[in-house]
């Protein structure tokens, strides 16, 4: 893997900017920038996922700093934005920003990744993970970033700091990377603690192919693609389904490729409370559950995709994404007055 992070052995660089090729001055070495992780877990977390578990992560231990300009660049390089960031548009954000709301409460999710935007990095190329990704609390993404910013401009060293090269830290000029866990959360930061273990948490993620801004509804075929890490490099794609329900006894569900396409179905004359049917027809199953009397919200009806990861939703299940036409629920509801309900949910789902 090019992560096009790494310096080479020594303290001289030889650097290629990007397309231009253009032979800089020897980069200083500016000593050891220490993450600290207490408030910043999720951050090095993503980081020693990189370092510990992606084929030659090890070399983005070795940073370059890239200057102050090239940030922007390297977020769009890295698949964290594609018009927005990939941690608010679904089906990512279904995979990888709703599950984080549901286990840290209701923050704001940013896409990390890992190595940092301001770090000199060659352009994504496919079939390399250039960057890892995860979606984490806003407030750890922006400690990481702090810490980092203090230590490019020496100021308020914090602890473990070993800056080397005197006054502000400028393009070309580089440092190793370690992680301080003192007061870290274990939960999140078991990447770091544990570095044989390399098993995706299902929140771990990549670009796997670099195209235009992402949207509703999703279209892999020109967009970015990405594979959540456990899947087999699969892309992550958006399935849908849909429920006609009469009364509480009568039901027929239905399940769509990511073209739209119907692909499985069933249909029921009597459905008793608490049961539940699986429906074929997608790389993997999808259960339904009836939960009850009809409501006019959905949450009578449950779904489970049962993906590697799987997910877990119900008909009035608030998703966090803007970028779609029911203003990030999982599924728009429609009622009539003759007892019918008409369900169309959208949920993420790896290609087969």
């Amino acid at each position: 893997m090019a992560t096009g992070s790494s310096a080479p052995e020594g303290a001289v660089l030889a650097e290629r900017v990007h397309s231009r090729d253009v032979v800089k001055r020897a980069g200083r070495d500016c000593g050891v920038f220490t993450m600290l992780c207490e408030n910043a877990g999720n951050a090095c977390n993503n980081a020693c996922f990189h370092i510990n578990c992606q084929p030659g992560g090890a070399a983005s231990t070795t940073m370059v700093y890239d200057g102050v300009n090239d940030d922007t660049r390297n977020r769009v390089q890295s698949g964290c934005e594609a018009g927005r960031s990939v941690c608010n548009v679904m089906p990512f954000s279904q995979a990888f920003h709703d599950p984080q709301d549901n286990r840290l409460g209701d923050v704001t999710i940013n896409c990390d990744e890992w190595p940092m935007a301001t770090t000199r990095q060659a352009d994504f190329v496919p079939g390399q993970v250039r960057n890892s990704l995860r979606c984490i609390d806003r407030s750890e993404n922006s400690s990481g970033g702090s810490q980092l910013a203090s230590f490019l401009k020496g100021v308020a060293p914090l602890r473990g700091q070993a800056k080397t090269c005197p006054g502000d830290v400028v393009a070309g000029d580089f440092w190793q990377v370690r992680f301080d866990l003192a007061g870290a959360d274990p939960s999140k930061t078991r990447y770091c603690a544990q570095p044989g273990y390399c098993t995706n948490d299902q929140f771990q993620f990549h670009m796997t192919a670099k195209g235009t801004a992402l949207d509703f509804p999703y279209k892999p075929e020109t967009m970015n693609r990405y594979t959540q890490e456990g899947t087999g490099g699969k892309n992550l794609l958006q399935c849908s389904v849909t429920v006609h329900r009469v009364g509480d006894m009568a039901f027929n569900i239905a399940v769509y490729d990511n073209t739209g396409t119907k692909r499985g179905e069933k249909a029921l004359s009597a459905f008793a409370n608490a049961a539940s049917i699986d429906v074929p027809g997608l790389p993997h199953i999808l259960t339904f559950k009836k939960n009850g009397p009809q409501v006019a919200s959905g949450a009578a009806n449950l779904f489970v995709y049962r993906s590697p990861f799987p997910v877990m939703w119900g008909g009035d299940t608030q998703g966090s994404s803007p970028y779609n036409p029911t203003n990030g629920k999982w599924c728009s509801v429609t009622n009539s007055g003759t007892g019918t309900q008409d369900l169309l949910c959208y949920f993420p789902c790896p290609a087969a």
